[in-house]
């Protein structure tokens, strides 16, 4: 008896750890402060790339309430290279469709929403990057978005 639960508790860990997604190395968050962004408040995130010949996929995660009022969010983003150059890009994540249902992934009133930011590209430069994210919505103060993120992971040929 004892040897069967050892079994199960085995194959139960081990299919649990496989859930984990593969290749992520930079996988970070930054929660808006009562849940209302405001135009001129950035989100930043730091990261350093030691790798210049891999591809990688470069995501971004909205999460925002289901009160949330638009089907979408503009972003600017700033990113900065380790020799203090900028490229600043303009995002639109697309929330819900046509209908109103949401694309992300849903839990309770959260939605979870990823967006390719940069697919199947390689970083120019080794050293310490920064993002600075804002939102470029027509109106000034945003409720209802939780937290933005960044994934960046291993780009793997489909």
């Amino acid at each position: 008896m004892i040897k069967h639960n050892f079994i199960i508790l085995l194959f139960l860990t081990l299919g649990l750890a496989s859930c984990g997604e593969t290749g992520v190395i930079i996988n970070q968050s930054k929660t808006v402060a009562d849940s209302t962004w405001k135009s001129n408040d950035s989100l930043v995130f730091d990261f350093n790339i030691s790798d210049t010949t891999n591809y990688f996929d470069f995501s971004i995660l909205i999460r925002n309430t289901e009160n949330y009022q638009w089907s979408n969010i503009y972003l600017f983003s700033d990113l900065t290279f380790p020799n203090g150059k900028t490229r600043r890009d303009t995002i639109e994540v697309l929330l819900a469709d046509q209908y109103g249902y949401w694309l992300g992934n849903n839990s309770g009133t959260i939605v979870t929403t990823e967006a390719k930011y940069m697919d199947h590209r390689r970083f120019p430069l080794t050293g310490d990057y920064n993002l600075a994210i804002t939102h470029g919505m027509r109106q000034d103060t945003l409720t209802e978005v939780s937290d933005v993120g960044i994934k960046i992971k291993n780009w793997k040929e489909k």
